[in-house]
């Protein structure tokens, strides 16, 4: 990955998002959209070829940068990468150089207090599950089975 150009460079390619540590993406948040749906996370989609490994309708986990609560990946909300482009335009206008933007969803702030980014707060998208995990994990079953015990009433 290649960090954002600086303001002198003359370049086309969207900054946003870069990569901090593998499959970890940080961009600004761009804004809230009611074209996406409360799943859905959009990234303006030739941002989203060119600064990173995530496709369409990847799951990723999301987390606004310095206010994350450290929670084990199965227990973190997944959302579903959209690539923003005219289809969509009212979010597409909201990440013209790769911004993230979240649904703008009726009571999203009980919903998700910890998702509440303020316009421009860094927002990082967790990629790490979707891409060394496998799509339907059975040693994940197997492995709580073993070390989870229900309780003796």
């Amino acid at each position: 990955m290649r960090p954002p150009s600086k303001v002198s460079e003359p370049d086309q390619a969207p900054p946003y998002p870069f990569e901090t540590i593998r499959l970890w993406y940080v961009s600004p948040f761009g804004g809230r959209s009611p074209e996406l749906a409360t799943d859905e996370v959009g990234v303006n989609g030739e941002a989203l070829k060119r600064n990173t490994e995530l496709e369409s309708r990847d799951r990723v986990s999301v987390g606004v940068s310095g206010d994350d609560p450290d929670r084990p990946w199965f227990f973190q909300q997944s959302f579903e990468v959209v690539p923003l482009d005219a289809r969509l335009p009212k979010a597409a206008g909201l990440s013209p150089q790769g911004e993230v933007v979240f649904p703008e969803q009726a009571f999203d702030f009980v919903r998700r207090p910890h998702l509440q980014p303020r316009l421009g707060d860094a927002v990082v998208l967790k990629g790490t599950a979707v891409k060394r995990l496998d799509k339907d994990p059975e040693w994940l079953a197997e492995l709580l089975r073993k070390h989870v015990r229900r309780p003796a009433f």
